[in-house]
């Protein structure tokens, strides 16, 4: 027997009868009792005499850190990562992401490799590549950086560190599913939520030179005080099904006290109510204190990153 009408618009596979013997499987939308609608877009065709065996495909969950191939997995976070902190210019290098905007941020001033393994697919000759790169930021008087998503790319990072590229910060990429709810705040902290960064948010922690990136993407941006003083700020920004979770901060005097949780809290709250399920951080491999707090909440760790760097960066951002 074949599917019904009960199964039409769901996802199945049919293992059909060849006409000079054998098999051939067809995997897509059941469109009709005679048709599926494959994921190329186009339809196949049989009839009910054809089908061997089907069966409804269940989906599975979509859980942050599972599911497909490690390295797909890095691919569709680091997409994730880049377009919720996007340059102000980016050019393409085959399979290389060449991006710029000037001081304070490594992320949107680095070369994201995101083609094929291992050295990311620049489509030219890889000396050739990298001396395109240094030309590329010498021209806009910044510093040549690499970030590099590991172990995907591990042989570029080696032949990279051949060449001279020093190592400035290793990170930690960490993955959480994101909860239905979380407890309410509490009274003495008041929370507010805005799509923009005040001035105020961006003082606390010297942000003003990263304005203009955090408001070139959708965000949501926590604020958090005690008796009118601001002493807690994050930003979350919706990629798809990801929240990126970036810029938490909460001042010395308020830290050990479950603030930056709460603050976290708020920020998966808001992502969520915004169609996000899972979350994504990057925080320096070094800052235990940090990765502690994103542990008890859930977060793993997922991959690392490495950004290398042909000369002295300074005090630039993590992001």
């Amino acid at each position: 027997m074949g599917p019904g009408i009960e199964n039409i618009g769901a996802r199945i596979t049919v293992r059909l009868h060849e006409l000079g013997g054998g098999f051939r499987d067809v995997v897509g939308t059941l469109e009709s009792l005679t048709s599926v609608r494959k994921r190329d877009g186009s339809l196949a065709h049989f009839t009910p005499e054809q089908i061997a065996i089907w069966r409804v495909i269940v989906p599975t969950p979509d859980r942050a850190g599972y599911g497909a191939p490690l390295s797909i997995r890095i691919q569709e976070i680091e997409i994730a990562a880049n377009a919720t902190w996007p340059a102000k210019e980016e050019l393409r290098i085959g399979g290389w992401l060449v991006r710029a905007s000037g001081p304070f941020t490594m992320r949107a001033n680095s070369v994201l490799p995101l083609g094929e393994v291992p050295l990311g697919n620049p489509g030219i000759e890889l000396e050739t590549a990298i001396e395109s790169v240094v030309s590329f930021y010498r021209e806009r008087n910044i510093v040549p950086v690499f970030h590099i998503p590991l172990p995907s790319y591990e042989a570029l990072d080696q032949e990279l560190s051949k060449r001279g590229w020093e190592e400035k910060i290793l990170a930690n990429v960490m993955v959480a599913d994101i909860a239905e709810s979380y407890p309410e705040a509490t009274s003495e902290i008041s929370w507010e939520i805005s799509e923009t960064p005040s001035v105020e948010w961006l003082h606390l922690q010297d942000d003003e030179g990263i304005e203009q990136i955090m408001k070139s993407y959708p965000a949501i941006y926590i604020a958090g005080r005690i008796d009118g003083k601001l002493i807690a700020v994050g930003r979350a920004s919706n990629f798809e099904k990801w929240a990126t979770i970036s810029r938490l901060y909460v001042c010395d005097e308020y830290r050990g006290q479950g603030i930056g949780r709460a603050c976290m809290e708020q920020l998966l709250s808001g992502a969520h109510k915004l169609g996000a399920t899972k979350a994504l951080l990057q925080v320096d491999s070094k800052n235990l204190g940090a990765i502690a707090l994103y542990e008890g909440m859930g977060f793993t760790f997922h991959h690392s990153y490495r950004y290398r760097a042909l000369s002295d960066l300074g005090e630039s951002k993590i992001c």
